[in-house]
């Protein structure tokens, strides 16, 4: 059975009984977990349905909720997400901030045995579905908008990790930094790249030359950038000026297809 079968069944099912667990969509449509639960992800990046402990249920209707789970997870973000899981090293302790793209890298790390602090919620539930991955949840207070915790507290407990890698997502780029509309969300992540040995920034093209009122870093304290499209040439110099690795999924696909590995 194709994929788009079996969300149609899924849907269908979700109509008239309003939640679905992981064992039901197993035993319906005769898949394992995984395949269950990719079923799910899918789903909830078209912003059909909302992922629960264990399973699923219709979207609320509730604005704070769909601000952050009708955000695009567009076909460039997922290829951003996928390359990034591909810098994991086994056995590593990762950060991993809260965005869209960060949250799209739990569906290519099944096969990673990691420990991952994070202050998402939606984070640890993904990753909750892989025995191999040890998951630390920050503690602090709970935003709803963007469904992670910050404050005060969060930013303490910080204190005692010093990790391998830090999965950053940015809403603004630019030679002048990166930076952040929101106050708390901007010391919380400066003090998560603070806590790290290697700072991975997910960003995609529309987040390059944009700014916002609070400064989170400035572009050198960043190792790795990984986009789906170049910044402009003058940004772009800027970023290999500091030494940061940029890395652009459409410069590799055009090397691959001229390699003739596509």
């Amino acid at each position: 059975m194709y994929q788009e079968q079996r969300l149609t069944l899924i849907i269908n099912y979700l109509s008239s009984k309003k939640e679905i667990t992981l064992e039901k969509i197993c035993e319906m449509l005769s898949v394992s977990k995984d395949t269950a639960r990719r079923d799910l992800v899918k789903l909830e990046e078209r912003g059909e349905i909302m992922r629960i402990k264990g399973g699923a249920t219709l979207p609320i209707s509730n604005g704070n909720l769909i601000d952050y789970k009708e955000r695009n997870a567009t076909e460039g973000k997922e290829k951003i997400a996928q390359r990034a899981t591909s810098l994991i090293r086994e056995k590593s302790d990762l950060l991993m901030d809260t965005s869209s793209t960060i949250a799209l890298m739990s569906k290519f790390m099944f096969n990673k045995e990691v420990n991952v602090i994070t202050n998402s919620i939606d984070i640890v539930d993904l990753l909750g579905e892989y025995e191999q991955i040890q998951s630390f949840m920050l503690p602090g207070k709970f935003n709803r908008k963007n469904r992670n915790l910050v404050g005060a507290r969060t930013i303490d407990t910080l204190n005692d990790y010093k990790v391998d890698q830090l999965f950053l997502g940015a809403c603004g780029i630019s030679s002048d930094g990166i930076t952040s509309p929101d106050e708390e969300e901007s010391f919380l992540k400066k003090k998560m790249i603070s806590c790290a040995r290697q700072v991975v920034l997910l960003a995609d093209h529309t987040k390059f030359e944009k700014g916002f009122l609070h400064k989170v870093c400035e572009i050198k304290n960043i190792d790795v950038i990984i986009t789906d499209k170049a910044p402009d040439e003058e940004f772009k110099s800027k970023i290999i000026e500091n030494n940061i690795h940029l890395i652009i999924l459409e410069e590799e696909e055009s090397e691959r297809i001229l390699d003739g590995k596509n």
